[in-house]
């Protein structure tokens, strides 16, 4: 029974957060793209992003607009940062859901990490109603076990205690 539940576990934990489910950088177009979590492997993601032009704004999550914030410029897209309240996914999402309806967006491409990916898409999809593409960083080797574990309570929490924007 014990390695009956741990063949369970592991084949979930493959599935929510080694493979989910994500889109291509390549040919992803949006009205926005939302940098979750601003950080290096990140951040590199959302460059590609912004050198081909997917989105003419890129909203970009920091611990501090004043110091965090990418002093990066890319033509035909407008860089904003943003210090999410509160400073967690959820925050984010509602964030960049009340962005898209002042602005009124309909697609968003959300830069995550790989084991992030599936929590943000839910997080997002319960505040915002259009189209959300989810394109991922992969973090360090080092990190992905803790990452993995991490995210396991990070979305039992977000399907259980907080299952409202």
């Amino acid at each position: 029974m014990v390695a009956v539940l741990a063949l369970l576990w592991v084949a979930l934990s493959a599935k929510l957060f080694v493979w989910p489910a994500r889109d291509p950088v390549a040919g992803a177009h949006a009205d926005a793209v939302v940098v979750l979590n601003f950080s290096g492997p990140r951040w590199q993601v959302a460059e590609a992003l912004a050198r081909e032009r997917a989105a003419p704004v890129m909203l970009v999550s920091v611990a501090s607009v004043e110091w965090n914030c990418p002093r990066a410029s890319f033509p035909g897209v407008r860089l904003q940062c943003f210090r999410p309240d509160p400073f967690s996914t959820m925050g984010e999402a509602r964030y960049a859901a009340q962005q898209a309806r002042q602005h009124d967006w309909h697609s968003l491409i959300l830069v995550t990490s790989l084991p992030q990916a599936t929590r943000a898409r839910v997080r997002v999809e319960r505040c915002f109603s259009g189209s959300v593409q989810v394109v991922v960083a992969r973090p360090p080797l080092a990190t992905f076990a803790y990452d993995v574990v991490y995210e396991w309570g990070a979305l039992a929490k977000a399907l259980i205690w907080q299952r409202s924007c």
